[in-house]
């Protein structure tokens, strides 16, 4: 099922009992937890993407999509069969610009020049490379046009999110102005605590279930580029 942004932020007020207009909490507030929930579940499940890159002649770095995150896989060059993976390697090694088979990621981390893939061989222009990545799950901005990427099975963990979100929002505005004679905010610091050590334990158990420990796992070696 294909969930929009208005479909994720009924979900949400669903379960903080936030049905009925006027709204506790506005449309712009629940669209900012979403987002920001969003961008909690990438750091823990990375969107997995291909980018086709066309190669020039004897050109050797090349730009990375602009939500790159880590390499994958490196294939290039592509088509091949079985197809042909390079091996990482620090582009500053004596060797890497003399032995074919190698490639960097340069990471330039000021937000206005994406990261690049510098590969150890000039390729003719005629070739491509495919690179496997991981990127961050894309921002919701819009009610209509932008669909969720993340997986159905996962949508529990953005609508825990926000909860917990929410429950925090309470606590600090309270502080902001406590009541001497009431308890509500021991109350809210409460809830609000419970609300995170809840989310965090969905997380956990999610990331379990997820687990790739249980399966054999490929650790490519200098062999590794011929198969």
């Amino acid at each position: 099922m294909t969930y929009y942004r208005d479909d994720i932020r009924e979900l949400v007020r669903r379960r903080l009992g936030d049905l009925t207009a006027p709204y506790k909490w506005s449309n712009e507030q629940v669209n900012q937890w979403i987002n920001d929930a969003i961008a909690d579940y990438s750091i823990h499940f990375p969107l997995l993407k291909t980018q086709t890159i066309s190669c020039s002649e004897d050109d050797r770095q090349y730009d990375l999509s602009t939500d790159f995150v880590e390499v994958i896989s490196v294939e290039y060059p592509t088509g091949e069969n079985p197809p042909v993976y390079l091996v990482r390697r620090d582009y500053k090694h004596p060797d890497f610009w003399e032995v074919e088979g190698y490639y960097d990621v340069l990471k330039h981390r000021d937000f206005e020049n994406p990261d690049e893939l510098i590969i150890s061989e000039e390729p003719d222009e005629i070739e491509s490379i495919d690179v496997i990545y991981q990127a961050h799950h894309t921002f919701l901005d819009d009610d209509d046009t932008d669909e969720m990427s993340v997986p159905e099975r996962h949508l529990d963990l953005i609508i825990l999110y926000v909860r917990m979100a929410a429950y925090q929002e309470l606590a600090t505005t309270e502080s902001c102005d406590p009541n001497t004679n009431s308890i509500i905010a021991g109350t809210l610091e409460l809830n609000a605590h419970r609300a995170e050590r809840f989310y965090r334990k969905q997380l956990s158990e999610f990331k379990t279930a997820e687990s790739e420990s249980g399966k054999a796992k490929w650790t490519m070696d200098e062999y590794d580029r011929v198969y």
